[in-house]
């Protein structure tokens, strides 16, 4: 019997038919780059150019590219996921037919770093600060985007360092963790903004493929 005659079978799909999610309701739409503009304006040419060396430089050359995603194209994919238990991947059925898209296809992509978690990392560094200075109440959360915002409002004076981790931030907060505007970015994460090394060694492609 040729191969073309066997019946085929797949995992079942994350939605049942008719049950899936719309795309206008149920999608994460909270990476706006129109919000870069008024970044760029905040911390200023020098420190804009500096970002772009920065290990999550993809961000910005998105932005600089006036990217524009297909929504309908992702909601088709995502719609049609097949539920597996593979760990960073996902697997779609389209046209009939197993798409896999994983962690090292978006790697390849965004050339974000996608290194394993070092789990003898035990990096720290004192931000209560810095923290104070930009007006966070509690010491023990990360930031928001709408926090972030305010900040660019009174930041251009700061020093160059400062402005670049304000915009770091930003960039975590938008482009890495596309999270809402009041969703706060972990604080152990937003942390590494004061810390050039332990920023750019970081795996933000594993936490952005999530």
């Amino acid at each position: 019997m040729s191969s073309s005659g066997v019946s085929k079978m797949y995992p079942q799909g994350y939605y049942e038919e008719g049950k899936t999610l719309v795309q206008k309701r149920s999608m994460n739409n909270n990476c706006h780059l129109a919000n870069f503009s008024h970044i760029k304006e905040s911390v200023g040419d020098e420190v804009w150019n500096d970002m772009k060396e920065s290990s999550i430089w993809v961000i910005i050359k998105l932005y600089a590219a006036d990217f524009i995603w297909s929504a309908r194209q992702v909601h088709y994919f995502l719609t049609n996921q097949m539920a597996t238990k593979k760990n960073y991947e996902m697997w779609s059925l389209v046209g009939n037919k197993p798409i896999r898209f994983s962690l090292y296809e978006y790697g390849d992509i965004t050339d974000l770093n996608i290194n394993p978690f070092d789990v003898q990392d035990t990096w720290d560094v004192d931000h209560r600060e810095f923290w104070e200075e930009m007006g966070v109440r509690d010491s023990l959360e990360g930031l928001c985007l709408n926090e972030l915002l305010l900040i660019m409002g009174k930041c251009r004076p700061w020093s160059f360092d400062k402005r670049r981790m304000v915009g770091l931030l930003c960039l975590l907060s938008i482009g890495i963790y596309g999270i809402s505007a009041t969703s706060r970015i972990p604080l152990q994460a937003a942390k590494r903004v004061m810390d050039r090394e332990a920023f750019d060694r970081y795996p933000w492609g594993r936490v952005g493929f999530k």
